[in-house]
């Protein structure tokens, strides 16, 4: 899949996307309509989006305190780099995990998991905690959310 770079999206892909990304839902028949455009124009414009990379997909974007998930954890993980790819890949696995990111810096790795109740917190703790590789973590608990933007500045 080749990617798009900057220069290949144009004026037109762009407001494509700033429209899908206050709602992914929105049909192409209004897309056009606002943009002044034929619907078959914006049809291809998202598909090649998809295609380039540029639309990873369409999500339905959820409450973990709404679902059952009141807990949400920070994990800082020092690993050490012959086990980086096996530790990507447990964490990947766990369906607590929603985001798994390589680091630059003290840590190699933050993660986010949710949690159903504090037993749950432990158990995903002491979990990641035991994992080959692991060096030292650092659990941080989530108290609030402050803000959160799934935007991005196009």
């Amino acid at each position: 899949m080749g990617r798009l770079s900057e220069n290949e999206l144009d004026e037109l892909d762009i407001k494509i996307l700033r429209l899908m990304q206050k709602d992914s839902r929105i049909p192409y028949s209004e897309i056009s309509k606002r943009l002044g455009v034929p619907e078959a124009t914006v049809k291809y414009r998202v598909r090649r989006l998809i295609e380039k990379g540029a639309i990873l997909g369409f999500y339905t974007l959820l409450n973990p305190r709404k679902i059952g998930f009141p807990f949400s954890m920070i994990i800082l993980f020092q690993i050490i780099p012959e086990e980086l790819e096996n530790i990507f890949n447990k964490l990947k696995s766990m369906p607590e995990a929603t985001h798994v990111f390589k680091l630059t810096g003290k840590y190699n790795i933050v993660a986010i998991f949710h949690a159903r109740d504090m037993n749950h917190v432990s158990k995903i703790d002491e979990a990641v905690r035991s994992l080959r590789g692991v060096t030292a973590a650092e659990t941080l608990l989530v108290t609030g959310v402050v803000y959160m933007n799934w935007e991005f500045p196009i």
